[in-house]
């Protein structure tokens, strides 16, 4: 399956969301698997920041030809380099904001997908030696880690999220990769096998 910033999961497993819909998790109970997809927030999808932006050329241009017509014509250099960098702004924030991870954890094995603006990463873990941990800033104000790492190798999970999200997280991927006794139906409760 390839990952892509629009990711949907299959409707046979069980998907729960956060209210901020920055962390999706699919839970799979027949085969004892997780995955987790986290995204950071993005305000305005891509067709909004470019309404947006043509909304505010408008109004800039509008000023600027207004003011020319009275005799000021060299607001109209300054107004379109002012609208370049606020293109060139939105531009970079938008591209940031479709970065995305994906960690799945099924078997024996742990895999984080981590795909930037850049490049795309993918590391494996093996599951029963993989720790989660949460560091916390040595200087306050300063964001906590969040990172997945055995035998000398680590990456850091969900770095755009809050610290409260980053413990809700850490909880969730400790229990996430913690055996099921039976592994047949991982942690099924008793609604979902009632047909």
């Amino acid at each position: 399956m390839r990952y892509s910033p629009g990711l949907r999961f299959p409707s046979k497993a069980h998907v729960t969301k956060r209210d901020n819909a920055l962390v999706a998790r699919q839970v799979d109970n027949f085969q004892g698997s997780s995955r987790f997809l986290i995204r950071p927030n993005r305000s305005l999808p891509w067709r909004g920041v470019v309404r947006f932006y043509i909304g505010m050329v408008m109004v800039s241009f509008g000023i600027a030809i207004a003011f020319a017509l009275k005799g000021a014509w060299l607001i109209l250099p300054f107004a379109g380099l002012e609208m370049l960098v606020l293109g060139a702004a939105l531009y970079v924030v938008a591209r940031r904001g479709c970065c995305w991870q994906v960690v799945s954890i099924h078997g024996d094995h742990i895999e984080v997908v981590d795909h930037d603006s850049k490049s795309k990463r993918q590391q494996t873990f093996i599951r029963a030696w993989a720790q989660v941990k949460l560091e916390q800033a040595r200087i306050n104000g300063y964001p906590s880690r969040l990172t997945i790492r055995s035998h000398g190798r680590a990456i850091e999970i969900g770095g755009y999220l809050a610290d409260e999200e980053k413990q809700q997280l850490a909880l969730e991927l400790r229990q996430a990769m913690r055996p099921s006794s039976f592994t047949g139906l991982g942690s099924m409760s008793y609604q979902d096998a009632v047909i």
